[in-house]
C-alpha cells in the first residue's frame, strides 16, 4: 500500500527503492590513508514507480497536483507516507524533490508514473537538533555572566 496524507493512488506494480547519501571527506590529502571526516547522515530518498491505470485519471490527476504543491513561504509541501519500504526505515515525512515522470503503457492500458521522495525532518535531524539543545549552556550556567551578576551588584551599592 502506499498513500500520501491517507490518499491512497491504486499504484499497480509498484516499486520503491531507498537511497541514503553518508556524507563524508577524504582526510588523507595526497598520501595513501584512509581517514574521513564524518560530514552527516542526510535525508533519505525514495524512488517510487508503478502503474496507474486509464481509467484511474482523477488519481493520476492528483498525484501530480501533490507533486508540485507548495505551501505559504514557496516550499514543496511535506506529506506523512505510508509505505513498508518508509516505515522499515522510520520515513514517517516526506516532499517530493527531483523528476516526477508518467508515460503512457498500452500494453498494460496504464501510466507508468515514477517520481522522489525526500525526507523530511529526518531522525538524523531531529538527534542532531536534540544534541544542540542539550549542548546550549543556559547564561545562568555562564561563570561570567555569574562574575557580571556579582559586578554589577556590588557596583550599585
Amino acid at each position: 500500500m502506499f498513500a500520501l496524507n491517507g490518499q491512497t493512488f491504486g499504484l499497480k506494480n509498484l516499486t520503491v527503492s531507498f537511497e541514503r547519501e553518508l556524507k563524508s571527506k577524504d582526510m588523507s590529502a595526497q598520501s595513501s590513508g584512509t581517514e574521513q571526516a564524518e560530514q552527516g547522515d542526510k535525508a533519505a530518498t525514495l524512488n517510487v514507480s508503478g502503474l496507474i491505470a486509464f481509467h484511474d485519471i482523477h488519481k493520476l490527476e492528483a498525484l501530480q497536483t501533490m507533486s508540485s504543491a507548495k505551501d505559504d513561504k514557496g516550499n514543496r509541501m511535506v506529506y506523512t507516507i505510508v509505505e513498508e519500504m518508509a516505515n522499515a526505515f522510520k520515513i514517517k515525512k516526506v516532499r517530493f524533490s527531483g523528476r516526477f515522470s508518467a508515460a503512457q503503457q498500452d500494453n498494460v492500458m496504464a501510466w507508468q508514473v515514477s517520481f522522489q521522495l525526500k525526507e523530511s525532518n529526518s531522525v538524523a535531524e531531529q538527534k542532531e537538533a536534540r544534541q544542540k539543545e542539550q549542548t546550549k549552556a543556559e547564561p545562568t550556567q555562564n561563570p561570567r555572566f555569574q562574575q557580571s551578576l556579582k559586578q554589577n551588584k556590588e557596583a550599585s551599592r
